[in-house]
């Protein structure tokens, strides 16, 4: 019977090793997990965790890395076409994520813990160009007022949906997140078709 490398469960074990860990993360926090805890949940020694990641820091900057796939949160590909869809799509994408992802709730909170960032650990400029670029395509194609200043209302609309996310986190209050989130987002939306930036 031949083995080939890919049947070798130890050469599998990282993504097995990042789920334990998101597990672990959530259930016990950062400072409270463990190495050894983590590999069990994985099924695994703790040294071959050790070999994939030396430290518990390296753990958890690897999970945080896994919900910044291209550098935007939980990202994933423009969903709709119209600029002014995609941009609600993006709230309703976040919190969507923040409520049923163990990953993104994870991450969240590793930000916090690790590093001493607040809510998602400094890593909003992926989605800050992502807002900018659907506003300006959308003054562009005169979606909303030509007087509107992308860059600003980016964060405007950021600020909105990460303040939503930081009360329901703080709280545990998350059931009618996604909800408000896509209602401050098209609400903000409906303004600047109108008026233009405040």
């Amino acid at each position: 019977m031949e083995i080939s490398l890919s049947d070798n469960r130890e050469e599998n074990a990282a993504p097995e090793i990042l789920e334990a860990a998101v597990r672990a993360f959530e259930e016990s926090g950062y400072e409270r997990a463990s190495i050894q805890h983590i590999a069990e949940l994985a099924g695994t020694s703790k040294s071959l965790v050790t070999y994939y990641f030396p430290t518990k820091q390296t753990l958890a900057s690897a999970v945080i890395n896994l919900a910044y796939p291209g550098g935007v949160f939980m990202g994933s590909p423009r969903a709709a076409s119209d600029p002014i869809d995609a941009i609600v799509w993006v709230a309703k994408h976040v919190t969507t994520n923040v409520l049923y992802s163990p990953l993104a709730r994870v991450a969240i909170k590793l930000g916090e813990e690790v590093s001493g960032d607040k809510g998602f650990g400094g890593r909003l400029s992926g989605w800050y160009v992502r807002l900018t670029d659907y506003l300006e395509e959308a003054r562009q194609k005169r979606l909303i007022s030509p007087n509107v200043d992308p860059t600003v209302e980016a964060k405007f609309l950021l600020c909105g949906i990460v303040g939503l996310v930081a009360v329901a986190m703080e709280t545990g209050s998350r059931l009618s997140l996604i909800d408000d989130a896509v209602q401050i987002t098209r609400d903000r939306l409906a303004f600047l078709r109108t008026t233009g930036s405040s």
